[in-house]
């Protein structure tokens, strides 16, 4: 072990007593932060059984909806194997229990332990998996110093490098080097993620695309929203996965939209729902909540924003939307994923925050299935202008053609982790 793993183990140790005052707080919004906690902790549920089993990590919602389609690959072409998928957060764990639904028998989840030897190494010895996947960012030293203590395969699949995180990265790089370089492979979205992960110190990586593209929307929510749209009979705006303070940028600039457009208004974190009803009641704005309108069907011709407070539903509201602004590309956050809009033929207006989807992005507005603003304003300014316009149309062809012609990554990575596996599990 290098001096800098040691010094990350002991910071590790210090804090660990802190995570459950972070636990506790975070459940004041969200009380599912109270359950499993021995998880956290190193005391898997599901020791190793008989079948071979294959382990997958996403930290949250929107990384493990994007995994579901290589989950769906693995599972499909590897029929005797199980697949562990572990997780960060309650909402990632909702939609891991949605893809275990689809696999009755095939699929156990639970959360990650911390990063700390002593966590991780128990947590590797009681799961046994004969391959680890880790998607996009998760890189976490200690686990993988201890999967490669044990021979165990590790993959950083959808890898993706923004330049800020690898100028992050590059603060501690002898920490981060070892721990890029500890990875059996490296599947990354594009060129540029992949010539930034060799910097820190990645090898044998791959250009495969985003699995992003290959989520398809669910077809029970999309036929519900074309049935409410006829119903509504209104242009819709969709304000997407938006971020902390996003939502006041927006409120005092909806009422530049005539009023006929609803705007379905959806933050990224369900502990904000109360939150963000408050900055719209604040804003004057009228609104309903979706998790108490019985039928949707209702919502009144002077209603401005539907706040959608639900989870599980976004293919529901992409559908619904004639046009989709995106959460966090107005504030500092990088954006949410713009492909999922795209994907539901919605066209997407951006801000200037996109470096998590930085080639995304460019080929979107290349495409013309997007639009950039410098901010919130212009970008309900450019919302009136698309609906009054007759332009829509056009976007909703070119977002369709783009989502389409970037798919198929979910395919390429299962070709890598495809021989690893049966290099581990040649019965299989």
């Amino acid at each position: 072990m290098s001096a800098a793993l040691s010094l990350y183990g002991l910071a590790w140790k210090a804090v660990l007593p802190l995570t459950r005052i972070y636990l506790q707080r975070r459940a004041r919004k969200q009380p599912e932060y109270l359950e499993h906690w021995d998880e956290r902790f190193g005391r898997t549920p599901y020791p190793k059984g008989d079948s071979p089993r294959v382990w997958l990590h996403a930290v949250s919602l929107g990384e493990t909806n994007a995994a579901r389609a290589l989950v769906n690959l693995m599972l499909r072409r590897w029929p005797e194997c199980e697949l562990l998928l572990t997780c960060m957060t309650p909402t990632g764990r909702d939609a891991g229990a949605r893809i275990a639904k689809d696999w009755p028998g095939r699929v156990r989840q639970c959360y990650l332990p911390y990063d700390t030897p002593s966590l991780m190494g128990k947590f590797l010895d009681e799961t046994q998996p004969r391959l680890g996947i880790l998607m996009e960012t998760e890189v976490w030293p200690s686990l993988l110093c201890e999967a490669k203590r044990r021979g165990i395969p590790m993959v950083l699949a959808n890898a993706r490098e923004s330049q800020k995180s690898l100028d992050q990265a590059m603060r501690v790089k002898s920490l981060m080097s070892e721990a890029f370089g500890s990875f059996t492979a490296i599947l990354a979205q594009s060129d540029s993620d992949a010539e930034r992960i060799a910097l820190i110190g990645g090898r044998n990586i791959s250009v495969c695309g985003s699995v992003k593209f290959d989520i398809r929307p669910d077809e029970a929510q999309s036929e519900r929203a074309k049935e409410l749209k006829a119903v509504l009979n209104r242009p819709i705006l969709l304000l997407a996965s938006t971020r902390q303070g996003e939502e006041a940028m927006f409120a005092p600039e909806l009422k530049s939209l005539t009023k006929d457009v609803l705007t379905v208004l959806v933050p990224r974190h369900p502990q904000r729902f109360e939150e963000v009803a408050q900055v719209l009641e604040a804003a004057g704005i009228r609104f309903v909540r979706k998790s108490r309108m019985g039928d949707l069907s209702q919502i009144s011709a002077d209603t401005q924003v539907l706040l959608g407070d639900t989870m599980g539903e976004m293919s529901f509201y992409c559908a619904l939307a004639d046009l989709t602004v995106m959460g966090g590309s107005f504030g500092n956050f990088g954006s949410q994923n713009l492909i999922e809009p795209a994907a539901a033929g919605s066209p997407v207006i951006l801000g200037p925050s996109t470096f998590n989807f930085a080639k995304v992005a460019e080929d979107a507005l290349a495409s013309g299935a997007a639009r950039q603003v410098p901010d919130a304003a212009s970008a309900m300014g450019l919302a009136a202008e698309l609906f009054a316009g007759g332009v829509l149309p056009g976007m909703r062809a070119d977002a369709l053609r783009f989502a389409g012609a970037y798919t198929g990554a979910a395919e390429k990575m299962f070709e890598k982790l495809d021989e690893l596996w049966k290099k581990q599990s040649p019965t299989c």
